[in-house]
């Protein structure tokens, strides 16, 4: 964090004028400066910037601020970036708070990263722009592809010479230390000798920017027919570069994206490139990869709307079709474009006008609905089955829409478009939530990773132990015969467990009210009691409670249930606790008075109001609890994975560490759905 007599420092030098002059056109009137607002389609000047006041005003669109609060809205920058913008253009140095000597070592290495791989793309270009070869071969490929001077100017493009030593020489006596050469993916260390040697050689270079603008990878084409050759060589994940979380083009598209309120995604670094060259400058690249959770949630910085263009042969359907849904279920509207079959976005693009393009993305996006049932539904018409299979992955699709109102709305399309009662929608998708798995685990691999997971910290608010310390160790014991023993198995679950048992046993036969759809499938019910919820919740992910204590308690609770006639809730209620507290089980019984007499704090209830009565606020508490479990849950697989992973990487496995890396990337995606769901709540 930068210090307050530096951020003072900053304010004083800044003139906003200057500020806003780099972006727009000011012209002098009177006292102030006038100029076209950035922040709407401004055809007359409508922004004032005063110099003296140092604030400037849209009076068309009432943008206003300072120079600050202009490159936070313009550069899409958070606070502090901003001031070390300003920071960087009046040459203040910045005094950040005082740091440890790892923090120190870890931003010095950090931003050495950066600086060389800035470097590199200097040097490349260079190598481009003024050496015989460079210019022979690798600005003649750029030309051919019908890339303009300017456009090869703005994207950074380079060349990397045949010599596999060239950069990695040009470096060194540069100045530039070997370990961030390797650690930049650069260059590579030769085994015995550990001389280095270039990555990228014999290369048209694509550089990859951050979203502020940092060169933080490379991607390296050749131009030789041999198959043998790769086509590209990317760089490795480094320190500052993650694949996955990076978006090519983002630098260059992110203030066309927030302009038009709209993001067109593309595939590769040509088409982006193509693009932006007609004028449509809205667009980015997944740039090698499938699109991932990261990358949507990058776009939606931005724009919550995301137009894909893929290539209308098979593969670019399949690449399409494998990002709808990850997009629906971030929340974002998703629209596809299939150019013709003959045509890629970078083709396209060159032989088309900016007007042809945008008309034909006008005229030819479709929402996903119109999409996939026109493509998957050719040549189903006689053919119930396979039709029906269409229609349900469609309502599948519809299933991950995390906002319900908006999945409403999709009911209703998908309702008249197959000419269905929108209640059977309902009901497959109410199907789809309960049964999804987001990890599509195993129950074998979620033993697996269970038994290895390490039990976390307790938060501050809740306690570690949540078992008297006179009970018993554990045991699994029969309904019937007394229990020995229940061991505390798992602190870390111990608190969403006994929650859930304190619903259980308190308010188990209570119906929910629900304020909204929280319950996955509730549009089927005319009413649900607390205990069908919870064991509803557990059955749709095969989740068994981990601590004996707690599993006794729930498997007992529904063997009983099972003998009771169907009555006044609170009457059952009653029934259920009398039995629990006169069995012949004194471990259950004193858990069970424990819970009904509140001795232990309860993590969600303590956030509710005091004078609602609990029963009332069951459609809300029930929920949470079983989304701090299942997240919880996840946490610990997350951990498990994580030190597997580290463990594959020391032993070499390629592919188990691909298998594990996706795993954690699945694991980290519901995390962060489970997380959203219970904020939300």
């Amino acid at each position: 964090m930068i210090d307050r007599a530096t951020v003072e420092k900053i304010l004083d030098a800044v003139r906003i004028e200057e500020v806003i002059g780099d972006f727009v056109s000011l012209r002098k009137r009177g006292a102030n400066y006038l100029g076209l607002c950035p922040f709407h389609q401004d055809k007359n000047p409508s922004m004032s910037v005063s110099a003296t006041k140092g604030i400037f005003k849209c009076f068309a669109c009432g943008k206003a601020g300072n120079a600050v609060t202009f490159l936070m809205e313009h550069e899409h920058l958070s606070y502090w970036e901003a001031l070390r913008y300003l920071a960087k253009k009046y040459h203040i140095e910045i005094v950040e708070k005082e740091e440890t000597a790892e923090e120190i070592a870890s931003r010095m290495r950090y931003e050495s990263l950066l600086v060389v791989s800035e470097y590199a793309q200097k040097f490349y270009a260079d190598v481009l722009w003024n050496s015989e070869v460079g210019k022979a071969i690798g600005l003649s490929y750029f030309r051919e592809r019908k890339f303009s001077d300017e456009t090869i100017r703005k994207f950074g493009l380079g060349y990397a010479a045949s010599r596999p030593l060239t950069f990695s020489t040009a470096a060194l006596k540069a100045g530039y230390k070997k370990e961030y050469l390797v650690a930049s993916g650069l260059c590579l260390e030769r085994e015995g000798s550990g001389e280095l040697y270039d990555r990228f050689f014999d290369r048209v270079m694509f550089p990859i920017h951050s979203i502020s603008g940092r060169v933080i990878a490379f991607g390296g084409r050749t131009l030789k027919t041999d198959k043998s050759v790769a086509k590209y060589v990317n760089s490795p994940q480094s320190e500052i570069y993650d694949k996955s979380r990076s978006l090519y083009g983002i630098f260059q598209a992110k203030n066309s994206i927030a302009k038009a309120d709209k993001c067109i995604l593309v595939e590769g670094y040509a088409d982006v490139i193509s693009m932006h060259q007609a004028g449509v400058t809205n667009v980015v690249a997944s740039s090698g990869t499938s699109l991932t959770v990261e990358q949507i949630r990058l776009i939606k910085r931005f724009t919550e709307k995301i137009t894909i263009i893929y290539d209308g042969d098979e593969a670019g359907i399949k690449a399409s079709l494998r990002g709808i849904d990850l997009v629906l279920e971030e929340g974002l509207s998703v629209k596809v474009v299939l150019l013709p079959p003959e045509d890629d976005p970078d083709t396209f693009a060159k032989s088309h006008s900016l007007v042809e393009i945008q008309e034909y993305i006008e005229e030819n996006e479709k929402d996903f609905i119109t999409y996939k049932s026109e493509l998957l539904l050719k040549d189903t018409e006689r053919d119930p089955v396979r039709r029906s299979q269409v229609i349900r992955d469609i309502v599948q699709s519809v299933a991950v829409v995390p906002d319900p109102i908006l999945r409403n709305v999709y009911v209703e399309m998908v309702a008249e478009k197959f000419e269905m009662k929108p209640d059977a929608i309902m009901a497959t998708i109410g199907e789809f939530r309960r049964k999804k798995r987001a990890l599509e685990r195993s129950r074998r691999r979620f033993e697996e990773s269970s038994s290895s997971a390490v039990p976390g910290p307790a938060r501050n608010d809740e306690p570690e132990e949540l078992i008297p310390e006179d009970l018993p160790d554990p045991g699994t014991v029969p309904p019937s015969g007394p229990a020995e023993a229940y061991p505390l198995k798992d602190g870390y679950l111990a608190v969403p467990e006994r929650e859930l048992t304190y619903y259980l046993v308190k308010f188990g036969e209570y119906p929910m009210v629900f304020e909204e759809d929280m319950y996955y499938g509730a549009e089927q019910h005319d009413e649900i009691t607390v205990s069908q919820y919870i064991r509803d919740a557990l059955a749709d992910d095969d989740l068994v409670f981990v601590n004996g204590l707690y599993r006794t308690i729930f498997e007992r609770y529904f063997s009983f249930l099972a003998t009771l006639p169907r009555e006044d809730s609170e009457v059952m209620q009653q029934r259920i606790i009398r039995w629990f507290t006169a069995g012949d089980d004194p471990a259950v019984a004193r858990a069970v008075l424990d819970l009904i007499l509140e001795e232990h704090p309860l993590t969600v209830r303590t956030y509710e109001e005091s004078i609602t009565p609990e029963e009332q606020a069951l459609g809300r508490t029930v929920p949470k609890s079983v989304l701090l479990y299942k997240l919880r849950i996840t946490d610990q697989q997350c951990t498990a994975t994580a030190k597997e992973i580290t463990l594959t990487q020391r032993g070499g496995d390629q592919d188990k560490l691909r298998e594990l890396v996706s795993r954690l990337q699945i694991l980290n995606t519901v995390k962060n759905r489970l997380s959203r769901e219970l904020n939300r709540l």
